[in-house]
């Protein structure tokens, strides 16, 4: 650790966003409170299809702002980007092409890491940015890397992402008050996946994973990408003594997602329920862990097929 923070480490953070500007605003600023005495960052906003006047501008505000966050004498101030992006709402595609906007030769940004972040997150303390990039950079075989979120109540929202529970993949424990002395928050632990509201991972991974899979609007993203990460020979992680909120019903409502659930599952076969990193004695039908009761790695298929009808 201490190696990685003698170098400057390059970070973009990746936010979509339709409206909702306070709470995106808010989202920003809570990122610019951060320890970012080793990371060059860059900050890309992706609008997509916002409406509203007070979005438009707050954003012009927040861009003739931007240098007032930052003392003068910073050498390489955290650069801000606002794309414009008006597709129909499909989550793979927005990030995919604020990465390609980001790695492009001519912008000249070239970010080691990207950070791809929920405009409804909050960080809770100042260091938990530079820990999560310092553990990503410890080992290059380090793929997405997570933390624990938090409800606005402090109850727990994600520990980490488990395949094959309850349809395509659950949030284990999700609702348990948070226990910041239980063992599991005393060290990083390796799992099968971390959700898409924060997620952390080496800008090389993510191109040699071929990025978030487009036939995914709207869910399972993450747990896709997390498994081809895995494919790839890395492993995930989330660091379970970091903590940000996730106010997780701020975010756009979803559509029926069967069919997105359907593909993930067909695409992953056995290997989406029985995931190495995932006990296989614990049942698939729980969100919250018990022990399986012998209905087999993957017993949702009925499930799908009424969703279809």
């Amino acid at each position: 650790r201490e190696k990685a923070k003698g170098k400057i480490i390059n970070l973009a953070v990746i936010i979509p966003f339709r409206d909702s500007w306070k709470m995106t605003r808010e989202c920003v600023e809570s990122i610019l409170t951060q320890k970012l005495h080793h990371i060059q960052l860059s900050i890309c906003l992706v609008n997509n299809n916002s409406q509203r006047p007070e979005t438009q501008n707050g954003i012009e505000a927040l861009t003739k702002e931007w240098q007032q966050f930052f003392p003068k004498n910073l050498t390489e101030p955290p650069t801000l980007h606002v794309l414009i992006d008006n597709r129909m709402f499909n989550f793979s595609e927005l990030n995919n092409a604020a990465v390609q906007f980001l790695t492009k030769d001519e912008n000249r940004l070239n970010p080691e890491y990207l950070l791809f972040l929920n405009n409804d997150t909050l960080f809770k303390s100042p260091d938990s940015l530079e820990r999560l990039l310092f553990f990503a950079s410890f080992s290059p075989l380090i793929g997405a890397v997570g933390c624990t979120l938090l409800y606005r109540n402090s109850n727990v929202q994600h520990l980490f992402l488990a395949p094959g529970v309850k349809l395509a993949g659950a949030h284990p424990c999700k609702g348990i008050r948070l226990n910041p002395k239980h063992s599991w928050y005393s060290d990083p632990r390796p799992v099968p996946a971390v959700t898409g509201a924060l997620l952390l991972l080496a800008t090389k991974h993510f191109k040699s994973a071929k990025g978030f899979d487009t036939a995914l609007a709207t869910s399972c993203q993450d747990l896709d990408l997390c498994l081809k990460l895995q494919e790839l020979g890395l492993e995930n992680w989330v660091l379970p003594n970091v903590f940000v909120r996730h106010f997780e019903t701020s975010t756009r409502l979803k559509k029926n997602q069967a069919e997105e659930i359907t593909y993930v599952t067909s695409k992953w076969g056995a290997r989406i329920a029985m995931n190495r990193y995932y006990c296989h004695a614990l049942s698939r039908w729980s969100e919250r862990p018990v022990l399986s009761w012998g209905e087999g790695s993957y017993p949702w298929s009925s499930i799908l097929d009424l969703m279809r009808k």
